[in-house]
């Protein structure tokens, strides 16, 4: 996770319908059209005169300045027809999704605005049709319509997009009374307060109050740059059967019929449900004909274990553990698997058992202290770092400005001694860097290999806007500039234009120089070695001074 630095930020809101736009049509509340004429209206959701200044399209609205030097300019797809979302599918989902991909080059960010009934269940499908993200996807909606007077839509709506434009958070969330949720951890709890959702098992990703907290450690990893991939093959024929005391197993048998592929099974408390030999029969006999049967508790908060007699009746019938996931995330998640083709028995439920999307917590056999290798530096990091419960502020404090340090020092040992403590080696030091950034100066390309495939942001900013690719560039890093590219790399507008600047500036300092002189000033190793092959005497003495020979042994 990074804080973003561009001066321009471009979102896509895309609206689906929703309480949020609603009109009161005889006495029921309908979906409403010309929502973006709507905030246009509004001055906390559109700055007129800047618009007016930058020629904006009349689909495409500017935020007043949260910050002095950035603007979030969004733009508002509305969907045809709109949809309430009760009414809302798997094939509306993935057509969001599309939509996304469709426009991913486009903009740093995506809002979708959605209707809440179904907003936890669009926001898991969202997660795991959309893999390789490396963009903030955010959900947000309305409990009451924008138009009343007394509503929680304006706040949703607003934060959604300024987390969205002011932060690199490459997950599916979802932003719902200053708080913002994994979308694979959330569910709906309420029906009139405006806090309608909760994450039962994993704190919020960040909370909105007079600051910003966001919670790091949380905010799972980029790894690598691979392409977006959109998963339209979703499983449709999945279903939800939620026991009860005295459930007949003749019911249960009628359940499981085909053309069902996946049930999603919640039981009592810890993943327990009724041992009658009828109905564990039934049951092994569904998924011995080839039914995939995922156990969730029906409880808010807690997890599935194999700690009762019950509980592992359930593992006997060859049912696998959902663990600690809502049931939103493990229909999306059947779906998911199920889709993937060319996929054995075996090797679904092995996927359908493993942390994909941050959907579950799996348990941790053994917790022990990571090893650390003998780099003095490194050790001396895990001996501040690891003393006592106390150390979380200092490790907090201290990580960004030792791992900095690490990488301008190319200390790979040390940098690895804090990853194993579980540090961030994504977050800046008080000057906005990142070890990305002293590593990319360095020319450190063992270094900056190890933080790419550690998921840190190829194109972080610091506080001044450089990006690592203009660092490694400046120190003519040709390495760490093809690493930095090959993980998706790329120089911003401003970074492009200074950069031709100073071409242009070092360019023209070469002019009183003859061809073999420049090229030995710049440095292209094929350049000067097919130039070696003509005489000297062929090309006259360069007016700056020195021989081709002499700029050779001072580069």
């Amino acid at each position: 996770m990074a804080r973003a630095v561009e001066p321009e930020r471009r979102l896509l809101a895309i609206y689906t319908g929703g309480t949020i736009g609603m009109r009161s049509e005889r006495g029921v509340l309908v979906p409403g059209r010309g929502l973006a004429n709507v905030l246009r209206t509004l001055p906390m959701f559109h700055d007129k005169e800047h618009a007016r200044a930058c020629s904006l399209p009349e689909d495409t609205l500017v935020l007043p300045p949260a910050r002095p030097d950035q603007r979030v300019i969004y733009t508002v797809l509305e969907c045809q027809p709109l949809f309430d979302s009760s009414d809302m599918t798997i094939t509306e989902w993935v057509q969001i999704a599309q939509t996304i991909e469709r426009h991913y080059e486009q903009y740093h960010g995506f809002v979708v605005i959605h209707g809440t009934d179904t907003m936890a269940f669009a926001a898991s499908v969202l997660s795991f049709v959309l893999e390789n993200l490396q963009k903030t996807v955010i959900l947000t909606g309305a409990q009451v319509p924008i138009h009343a007077l007394w509503n929680d839509g304006r706040e949703n709506l607003l934060g959604a997009l300024l987390m969205a434009g002011q932060y690199v958070i490459p997950e599916v969330c979802l932003f719902f009374q200053n708080q913002l949720f994994r979308g694979t951890r959330v569910t709906k709890v309420d029906t009139r307060r405006f806090a309608a959702f909760c994450s039962p098992n994993l704190p919020p990703l960040a909370v909105v109050g007079a600051d910003v907290i966001i919670n790091r450690e949380l905010v799972r990893k980029v790894r690598g740059k691979e392409r977006l991939v959109v998963h339209s093959t979703m499983e449709r024929d999945v279903g939800l059967l939620r026991l009860y005391p005295g459930i007949p197993a003749t019911l249960v048998r009628a359940f499981l019929q085909p053309p069902l592929k996946g049930v999603v099974m919640e039981t009592f408390g810890s993943g327990n449900g009724p041992t009658k030999p009828d109905l564990l029969w039934e049951l092994r006999a569904a998924t011995e004909r080839g039914l995939v049967i995922l156990n969730c508790t029906h409880c808010l908060q807690g997890t599935v274990t194999s700690d009762y007699a019950a509980g592992m009746a359930t593992v006997g019938a060859g049912i696998v553990s959902g663990f600690d996931m809502t049931s939103e995330a493990a229909l999306a998640k059947l779906s998911y698997v199920l889709g993937q083709p060319g996929l054995s028995l075996h090797s679904r439920k092995e996927l359908l058992a493993r942390d994909l999307r941050g959907e579950m917590t799996l348990p941790v056999a053994d917790e022990c202290q990571p090893s650390l290798q003998s780099s003095t530096l490194g050790l001396g990091v895990a001996q501040l770092l690891s003393l006592s419960q106390q150390a979380d502020a200092v490790r907090d404090a201290l990580t960004p400005s030792l791992a900095c340090a690490a990488a301008r020092a190319g200390d790979l040992e040390a940098l690895r001694a804090l990853a194993e403590l579980g540090s961030d080696l994504s977050l800046e030091d008080f000057n906005g860097q990142t070890p990305l950034h002293a590593a990319a100066r360095g020319g450190h390309a063992g270094v900056v290999t190890m933080l790419l495939q550690r998921g840190v942001d190829a194109n972080a900013r610091d506080k001044d806007g450089l990006s690592p690719l203009l660092l490694a560039i400046r120190g003519r890093h040709r390495s760490v500039i093809g690493l930095l590219r090959a993980a998706g790399a790329c120089l911003s507008p401003q970074e492009l234009e200074d950069a031709g600047t100073e071409l242009c500036r070092r360019v023209q300092a070469l002019l009183p120089a003859r061809t073999p002189h420049a090229a030995c000033w710049v440095q292209p190793p094929s350049t000067v070695s097919s130039l070696n092959h003509w005489p000297a005497s062929d090309f006259p003495a360069a007016s700056m001074g020195p021989t081709r020979g002499e700029l050779c042994c001072e580069m």
